[in-house]
């Protein structure tokens, strides 16, 4: 019988279990990863590829190749390729990034052995067609025109440059670099970063395994890149820096502060991971509580650890009132220091440490989500078991273990600040 008048038992699993898939090595040497559901009726595909924005030899050419790919091949031009794919229910994602591309395929599995090849056709023997480069040069041009007017666009840009120079990472495309990109800047960043360096592929849902290695055994064997044009060196800028800016008519501020950090494969990685979420890192944290809840400066302000391939670094970003930047930067100071030389109570370390925990499941509860984390291990050359020895580690973290490394990780001195008002 439910007894309504008593309160109901809780029990936290805070046990983070191996991620389970399958490795294929195909005979082009392209792994595949897979994580097989016969329950599902749809699967996904994706494909990863080199050549992401630190190769870039001609500025742009990573983000409009990616973008084309459904433009045309020397078969099909646009309406023909989108036709195809909504006729079948699929779905096909393009995405451009620092360090890589990836072009995925979503689809019942019924409709997979019809909708591969045609999907693989795409980004092996794209055109990139002049007509369609120019209609992604023109909204490329509408978007800058709108982000010009936006503090947080102008705050990221001033936050990369301060922390990149002029490294790849910390380039974004101006109005000169949009419209000086040709089809044969995309044709040549295509051929030689991306299309014949595919780096491994992932599948996840209802497919016939062996099938699907057949039909990927079509994709080219991976070259050697040319290690000259590589850009692999990405040193973040460690000396303090102050850039501001005025856009005329704002009607808010935008903030973002930038530090160099140590990586995922540091030891000390998950207790600043830890740290980081009690300073800033999810919606009940301290400075949630001390600029949002009590101050009323912003909607939101968060704190996160951002890892590419070749750097990491802390990020606070917050969209504040007009006029209170300065304010905002002495209130996220203060918060530093009490949580560098404050004891961190029990009760808020624990609190934190199971939405770590919960999150995580949370957001593995899906083989798309699994098979992304599969993915993220794998683009970051981290072992199988990463996740279970960050948690564990996390979980045994004291408040003394916290404060030891942020006080050796989060250095004032070394803050790069924008401040767009």
């Amino acid at each position: 019988m439910l007894i309504r008048t008593a309160q109901p038992k809780l029990f936290f699993n805070s046990e983070i279990k191996p991620l389970e898939y399958d490795t294929n090595i195909l005979s082009n040497n392209t792994p595949l990863y897979s994580i097989e559901d016969k329950n599902q009726s749809v699967c996904g595909i994706e494909i990863v590829f080199s050549g992401g924005k630190i190769e870039e030899t001609t500025k742009g050419a990573s983000y409009f190749s990616t973008n084309l790919l459904k433009a045309g091949t020397d078969e099909f031009n646009s309406a023909q390729i989108n036709e195809f794919f909504e006729l079948r229910g699929a779905f096909v994602q393009m995405q451009a990034g620092l360090d890589y591309n990836s072009l995925s395929l979503y689809c019942l599995s019924s409709k997979l052995d019809e909708v591969l090849p045609f999907f693989i056709n795409l980004f092996s023997k794209p055109i990139f067609p002049q007509d369609q480069l120019s209609k992604l040069v023109k909204k490329k041009e509408q978007e800058l025109e709108i982000n010009l007017q936006k503090s947080n666009y102008w705050a990221s840009k001033l936050l990369k440059e301060a922390l990149f120079e002029s490294h790849p990472y910390g380039n974004i495309l101006d109005r000169k670099d949009i419209n000086s990109i040709s089809t044969s800047d995309l044709t040549e960043h295509w051929n030689n970063f991306s299309l014949n360096r595919i780096q491994f592929v992932t599948a996840a849902g209802n497919f016939n395994l062996s099938k699907l290695i057949n039909q990927l055994e079509v994709l080219p064997k991976a070259n050697i890149p040319n290690k000259a044009a590589l850009k692999k060196t990405a040193q973040v800028n460690s000396k303090y820096l102050y850039k501001r800016k005025s856009i005329p008519n704002n009607e808010q501020s935008s903030l973002k502060i930038g530090l160099p950090s140590i990586g995922l494969k540091s030891k000390e990685y998950p207790i600043l991971s830890l740290g980081n979420t009690i300073w800033g890192g999810y919606f009940g944290s301290r400075l949630m509580q001390s600029i949002r809840e009590d101050k009323g400066l912003t909607y939101g302000i968060n704190s996160s650890l951002v890892n590419l391939i070749h750097s990491s670094y802390i990020q606070i970003s917050a969209d504040l009132k007009k006029g209170v930047g300065d304010e905002v930067v002495d209130l996220i100071s203060q918060e530093l220091n009490r949580l560098l030389n404050e004891p961190i109570k029990e009760q808020e370390l624990t609190k934190v440490k199971n939405y770590l925990v919960g999150e995580y499941k949370s957001n593995s509860e899906t083989i798309f989500d699994r098979i992304s984390k599969v993915k993220f291990l794998k683009l970051h050359k981290l072992k199988d078991d990463y996740y279970c020895q960050h948690f564990s580690t996390l979980l045994n973290t004291n408040s003394a273990q916290i404060q030891k490394v942020l006080k050796e990780t989060i250095l004032p001195e070394s803050f790069s600040i924008a401040l767009v008002e």
